[in-house]
């Protein structure tokens, strides 16, 4: 038998070179998995090698035998003598309570028959045995087993090799952090902190710490809270400081990041809660859906509601419902690169005089557009922020890197789509605990 050795990555690439090489009637004699080192030798791999011979060919097909020209003498018509020895005999066997052995059924049996009454099974050729099809089943089954594991394995190493250059990386980005911290230091990192601001944080956070206590993990999560929430300066919630007339709040930011819902929050919270009298007004014209929102609210509230079209109508608004205590201003989304669409905005803000400006932004947006957002939105000289949708953000530290370059107070988070529920003051510590990992 001639013997040949194969290897692959994968035991399905194996069998097809072996199938390649000597075709079906290869006849498998060992196979064994090893592990190599490659790329470089950072990373270990198993390949698979399989040993296999070239097999004899498959089983020669049966004929059936051509037909005996004795057989018509030996169904001739037996003689008395010899059917009631038969007879006997089975009468005999079965009084033994035994079975007839098959050759009773020989030429004698068979003379007993009628020429006409041949046996058609007789005549059918044995059934071939062929065992390739289901050593393939086997093989295939075996082998797709074998490549889901080898393919799970190559995704384990892969993430580890990427997971080792990433904090190699960040290693050389921050030298001079402990290898006690360095844990923390990539758990901002993967919270999408600044990497400018993380070393910053960590480099405060190994003053304040004696070493001996760099491997309490209690006492440096606990520290590294305090210092993230000395980061996030924040404001009570929106308060009347006036003896007389409407305290007066507008909403402003880029489309779709939900003014519209937090204003029905705030509203629903002053009124509902606080038991203060509210007034909404939105210029959101361009949203057939903001505006019959905002009824809705409104309805429910039994708040009155103004929609304006101009700076001069929006002054005549915040006008007529100047006895409210509250006046909530709902403006359209602007795209921060529409720089006319801001300064049509500003025109807006200024008929209406509010005493207080928030910018509201979406926590799930990228570092990028949070940034041009902030850039673009600080003509409108605003006064807080606000971020929205906390519960669907992936990387919490955008809100952390918006703030400290803002430098604006935090005012409000939201956290889902509940009318009132879901809306909270501004609290670092919280804030700080959700960029460390924790739930909401």
């Amino acid at each position: 038998m001639n013997l040949q050795t194969f290897t692959a990555t994968t035991m399905i690439e194996c069998l097809q070179k072996v199938k390649q090489a000597m075709g079906f009637n290869a006849v498998i004699l060992h196979t064994r998995t090893y592990t190599k080192r490659t790329w470089l030798g950072l990373v270990r791999r198993e390949f698979v090698e399989i040993t296999a011979g070239k097999g004899i060919g498959g089983p020669a097909r049966n004929r059936a035998a051509p037909a005996n020209n004795n057989f018509v003498e030996q169904t001739k018509t037996p003689s008395p003598q010899r059917v009631a020895a038969v007879s006997q005999f089975r009468l005999a066997t079965a009084a033994a309570g035994r079975t007839v052995p098959a050759y009773a059924d020989g030429p004698v049996a068979r003379s007993l028959e009628p020429i006409g009454a041949v046996n058609l099974a007789l005549a059918a050729p044995p059934t071939q045995h062929n065992p390739q099809p289901g050593r393939a089943l086997l093989e295939s089954a075996a082998a797709t087993n074998i490549f889901s594991v080898q393919v799970a394995k190559d995704v384990e190493d892969l993430k580890k090799l990427v997971s080792g250059l990433v904090d190699s990386i960040h290693r050389k980005d921050a030298p001079d952090v402990p290898e006690e911290l360095f844990d923390y230091y990539l758990r901002l990192i993967q919270n999408q902190v600044a990497t400018e601001l993380a070393g910053e944080i960590m480099g405060t956070l190994k003053k304040q710490i004696r070493p001996e206590y760099l491997k309490n993990d209690a006492f440096v999560k606990d520290k590294l809270a305090e210092q993230i929430e000395k980061l996030i300066p924040t404001t009570g919630p929106i308060t009347r400081t006036k003896k007389t007339g409407p305290h007066v709040v507008a909403l402003i930011g880029p489309t779709g990041v939900g003014k519209t819902t937090t204003i029905a929050k705030l509203a629903a919270k002053l009124k509902l809660v606080e038991k203060k009298s509210v007034g909404l007004i939105t210029i959101d014209t361009y949203r057939i859906a903001a505006i019959d929102q905002l009824k809705r609210y409104a309805d429910i509230l039994q708040c009155p509601l103004r929609v304006t079209n101009s700076a001069d109508d929006l002054r005549e608004a915040v006008r007529s419902i100047s006895d409210c205590e509250y006046i909530l201003i709902d403006t359209a989304g602007r795209s921060p690169r529409d720089a006319m669409k801001i300064n049509e905005l500003r025109g807006f803000l200024d008929a209406a005089a509010p005493d207080e400006i928030h910018l509201v932004l979406c926590s799930t947006a990228s570092q990028d557009c949070v940034e041009l957002a902030v850039e673009k939105f600080s003509a409108v000289n605003f006064d807080k922020v606000i971020f929205t949708k906390l519960d669907e953000a992936a990387h919490v530290g955008v809100v952390l890197n918006a703030i400290r370059k803002l430098n604006k107070s935090l005012s409000y988070i939201t956290t889902g789509q509940n009318v009132p529920d879901d809306i909270e003051t501004g609290d670092g510590r919280r804030l700080a605990r959700l960029i460390l990992g924790e739930g909401l």
